[in-house]
């Protein structure tokens, strides 16, 4: 094992020298920084240098990338990690990776991307637009994606006993400077606000880290406070048996927008603690891939429930609640039409400024980050699908437990891998199949069936419990739900307790309610739910083991 460790870190540390002279010997001149190999003073570095329709036709006209893919961490290549971490690095030396934290913490636009039917379609807007600032570095830069975390996989190595933390078992935890080398128990403000964890990461990129838009190079952190991730296990939210219910269990954009933000990302950000518990979670890079992954799974839900192959009209996007529902806004907006109420028009609130300075919208063309908003759609009905934008069209490589999801939707018989089954009850707008796809489709990798024996067979006894005297039928929603039930109480039993949302989690994101599997295992304790299947524990423990 530690032969394993060594190897990798020397093959980084070669990957990131090779990516280090690729990026900075790059000739041309890009959005927010100078790539002449010599590191300018930051203040120049973030004045915006290209005009938003230059910064377009660069970050948008990349050529010899192909299709804007995103893929695993897990998936890319050593020098691909070593691009990805020397690109975070150097926006971090430039003062425009702080930027994007400004964004996430200012208050206005904290309270339309949080608890709001939006949450999906806002941070796909940042996504992107953090997505650009990285290529706009140019040479092996140019054609960078955020990899997603896959969790759901490394959750499923937890579930089955062969790691025992989330850091043991997710290799972009450990890659991306993991969470014990650094100043232990040191505090950084960030953006005017003081954040602690268990030990202040310095390892790369970390060691890069700028915490404010005052302070630069010598007198930056550099370390990012992180939670104690060797001990920390995968919250159920992660597990297969939770995110079925939280994407198919619903039937508008505003129900899974719900499910997932109060289930999966906030029972994450919570477990990773340290800043990651904190509205200046942006400051750490796993937040990226943290948000690609919720990103992944609402196209998995998108493409059962609509799955249409060719773009649809404005007005097929507005019919479908599974596209686009209005909602209530948590704060007014002063002087607007839409002042309380989120429309398909309304304009994505995404403003920067130092704590206690006035803020910009990032779209206007005097921020510095301008450029990189550039070409992005201003309104959210455009953001429904990652297929239908434009030059900006991307879309995911998906394998393990995310295919499996991806390809069985909420189907009975394919879930529980009942052979010659057909998707047949999914939602779709489209009557007919198109053979071929117009649009930009997921790269899709089948999946061994092995991994999800526990899943399978848990449905199965839980759709028999569900049906009455075993001849009516029931939706599959109930059967999901008993699912997470047992999921839950077999976590708080055998994986170690299920804990619930820290104090400090709570007063940030303003969260009042407990986490989904706690509320559960609480409801189940005093008596007012139960289990539907009597030998849950059976079920369970025939595919798995009881630490």
């Amino acid at each position: 094992m530690k032969w394993q460790r060594m190897s990798f870190m020397i093959a980084m540390a070669l990957g990131v020298m090779l990516a280090a002279a690729d990026i900075n010997n790059n000739n041309d001149t890009t959005a927010g920084s100078n790539a002449s190999t010599t590191q300018p003073p930051r203040e120049q570095a973030v004045s915006p240098a290209t005009s938003p329709s230059q910064a377009e036709q660069q970050l948008t006209g990349v050529t010899g990338c192909g299709p804007r893919i995103r893929k695993s961490w897990d998936m890319l290549t050593t020098p691909e990690k070593a691009v990805y971490i020397q690109a975070i690095q150097r926006s971090m030396d430039d003062g425009l990776y702080i930027k994007f934290v400004e964004i996430h913490t200012e208050s206005m636009t904290t309270m339309e991307a949080h608890q709001t039917c939006m949450f999906i379609y806002w941070h796909r807007m940042l996504l992107l637009a953090f997505e650009n600032m990285l290529r706009s570095y140019g040479g092996a830069a140019s054609c960078i994606t955020v990899p997603y975390w896959n969790y759901v996989d490394h959750n499923a190595q937890f579930l089955v006993g062969n790691c025992g933390s989330m850091e043991a078992c997710a290799p972009i935890l450990r890659e991306l400077g993991g969470s014990t080398r650094g100043n232990r128990g040191r505090g950084v403000t960030i953006n005017g606000t003081p954040i602690t964890g268990n030990v202040c990461v310095n390892q790369p990129p970390l060691d890069h880290f700028c915490e404010s838009s005052e302070v630069s190079g010598p007198m930056c952190a550099r370390c990012v406070p992180r939670g104690a991730w060797g001990t920390t296990p995968f919250p159920p939210t992660t597990s297969v048996g939770s995110l079925m219910r939280q994407l198919f269990a619903t039937q508008t954009i505003a129900d899974v927008a719900n499910n997932i933000e109060q289930g999966v990302h906030n029972t994450m950000h919570n477990s990773l603690a340290g800043v990651m518990g904190n509205l200046e979670a942006p400051a750490d890079p796993i937040f990226w891939s943290h948000h690609a992954t919720l990103d992944l799974l609402h196209s998995i839900y998108y493409h059962c429930q609509v799955g249409n192959t060719v773009p649809l009209t404005i007005q097929q996007k507005l019919a479908n609640p599974r596209q686009f529902v209005r909602c209530a806004r948590r704060t007014p907006v002063p002087g607007q039409l839409d002042r309380n109420v989120l429309l398909p028009e309304s304009f994505v609130m995404a403003r920067s400024g130092e704590q206690g300075t006035p803020s910009l919208s990032a779209f206007d063309p005097r921020n510095v980050l301008a450029p990189f908003f550039a070409g992005l759609p201003t309104e959210y009905l455009s953001y429904s699908d990652v297929r239908d934008l434009g030059d900006l069209s991307y879309n995911y490589e998906i394998t393990g437990l995310l295919a499996t999801m991806f390809t069985s939707c909420a189907n009975e018989q394919l879930l529980l891998g009942v052979p010659g089954a057909a998707i047949t009850n999914t939602r779709r707008e489209l009557t007919q199949k198109i053979p071929k796809s117009s649009m930009l489709e997921a790269v899709v990798h089948p999946q061994d069936s092995s991994s999800q024996e526990w899943f399978q067979a848990a449905l199965e006894a839980a759709l028999k419990a569900t049906k009455a005297n075993g001849t009516s039928t029931t939706s599959l929603s109930d059967a999901l739900y008993e699912v997470e039930k047992m999921t839950c109480m077999f976590y708080d039993e055998c994986r170690g307790k299920v804990l619930d949302f820290s104090v400090n989690f709570q007063v940030n994101f303003q969260v009042n309610a407990s986490t989904p599997c706690r509320q559960v295992i609480d409801a189940i304790g005093r008596g007012e739910d139960a289990i539907r299947v009597p030998d849950w524990k059976n079920v369970m423990l025939a595919h798995l083991r009881c630490d």
